[in-house]
């Protein structure tokens, strides 16, 4: 989050999900999902204990969503943090941010296309097959469903928030600037930057990302939870980045904007290079400790020492301090 999306308005959460909420509310909403990978984990988070709470219309927002808050307010006292996990993400639908311009192909161009445009405000509709769309000011998507290929296309000019319905016998490929994403069961962001770059990050599943003129599984790769890819737009290259080493690339721009550290199944070792960088301190693990021991958590506004009581109470660890250096150790050990 940062400051001009500080938080997530519940009550607009719960409007959205039921269908109640008009544009300014869910353009709004929007803004705030796209302002950060955490605050889109967040609101996937709400939507599947949404999900859980078994309401059906017709709907009472405030009551329904009191249901939900039980249960985040819960998670939350634990630790003062909650836990992102794998298995909190519903296979069902797919999420999708995506901010990409028009790719030019020819693969659909003779084949009947459905498509929207917004002008100076959202646009909120269903495409063909089911899947909804929400798109922002001055965008436009193009969808067509190949079927030679028995393919679900989409192109999409300026930005857009897609909740793609599941279907497996039919893929669904988002194209961008300089290649694209097949779906393949997941939750997962899009992003082109303003250099044309494209970067793909997922959030749970797997999805495959292609270059635009490459052939048939050529010039791909599979990318599963937590991982990130690069399209570079100057050379035409894909680049891996796990999370342990995409974690670490804009951490001081995150945390000094949000006060707020995340941890997705990550190994000890890269927890403490992390706290390391945003605290400025060094963090020493002892020889004995298994530094492949995983931890998922979220923190905002805590200090080091409380981070670190959560992290090693969790693992059976213990901290201690000495001067600027903290060290870690086993729970045993004296």
């Amino acid at each position: 989050m940062n400051d001009q999306f500080p938080h997530i308005d519940e009550n607009a959460v719960a409007k959205y999900l039921s269908g109640e909420a008009n544009a300014v509310e869910i353009s709004e909403l929007m803004d705030w999902i796209e302002s950060s990978d955490e605050n889109l984990e967040e609101f996937i988070r709400y939507e599947k204990l949404w999900a859980e709470s078994s309401v059906r219309k017709p709907f009472n927002a405030q009551k329904a969503w009191s249901k939900v808050s039980h249960h985040i307010s819960k998670e939350k006292r634990r630790f003062n943090s909650y836990y992102l996990s794998a298995a909190t993400v519903a296979a069902a639908i797919i999420l999708i941010v995506i901010s990409i311009q028009f790719f030019n192909t020819k693969s659909a161009s003779s084949l009947p296309k459905f498509a929207i445009a917004s002008a100076n405000g959202i646009l909120n509709s269903t495409l063909p097959d089911g899947s909804s769309v929400l798109l922002s000011k001055h965008s436009k998507i193009e969808y067509a469903f190949d079927s030679q290929k028995q393919i679900r296309l989409a192109k999409l000019s300026g930005k857009a928030f897609f909740s793609v319905k599941r279907d497996i016998k039919h893929r669904f490929i988002v194209e961008a600037n300089r290649g694209g994403v097949e779906v393949l069961g997941t939750k997962f962001s899009v992003n082109e930057t303003k250099n044309k770059d494209v970067m793909v990050y997922v959030l749970s599943g797997k999805v495959k990302v292609f270059l635009a003129r490459a052939s048939k599984d050529t010039l791909s790769l599979i990318i599963t939870n937590g991982e990130k890819a690069l399209i570079m737009a100057s050379n035409d290259t894909i680049i891996k980045q796990t999370p342990e080493a995409s974690a670490l690339c804009d951490i001081n721009k995150t945390y000094n904007i949000n006060k707020t550290i995340t941890f997705r199944n990550m190994d000890l070792s890269t927890i403490m290079a992390k706290l390391e960088k945003c605290y400025s301190v060094n963090i020493k693990i002892d020889d004995s400790v298994d530094k492949k021991l995983r931890f998922s958590s979220s923190f905002k506004n805590n200090s080091l020492n409380e981070i670190l009581t959560v992290i090693t109470q969790t693992l059976s660890l213990d901290y201690t301090k000495r001067r600027n250096t903290y060290y870690i150790t086993n729970g045993n050990d004296e």
